[in-house]
């Protein structure tokens, strides 16, 4: 199961989420940071694959009211993102 961290550092790493979900069964190639295409700064979020829904249900109510450099964490199941339409080419 896949779940949204919003209200990241946009210094964190992936071996600081790694750390912070290593409990759940997360692993290295489980984890993505997404960064900002124009600035290619991180966002301050990531997405992480929890290999089971009863331990993503867990982190989910572990991580709820925590708070990392006084901003709160939100920790959430991810929704799947809706398939771009081809944009039409225009000449």
């Amino acid at each position: 199961m896949r779940l949204f961290v919003g209200g990241l550092p946009r210094e964190a790493t992936k071996d600081d989420v790694i750390r912070l979900f290593r409990q759940f069964g997360v692993t290295d190639d489980g984890v993505v940071l997404p960064r900002d295409r124009k600035t290619h700064r991180r966002k301050g979020i990531a997405y992480v694959d929890v290999p089971d829904a009863a331990n993503a249900e867990r982190a989910i109510a572990v991580f709820a009211g925590f708070e990392i450099e006084g901003k709160p964490l939100t920790v959430c199941a991810a929704e799947n993102r809706p398939l771009k339409r081809p944009q039409r080419r225009r000449f």
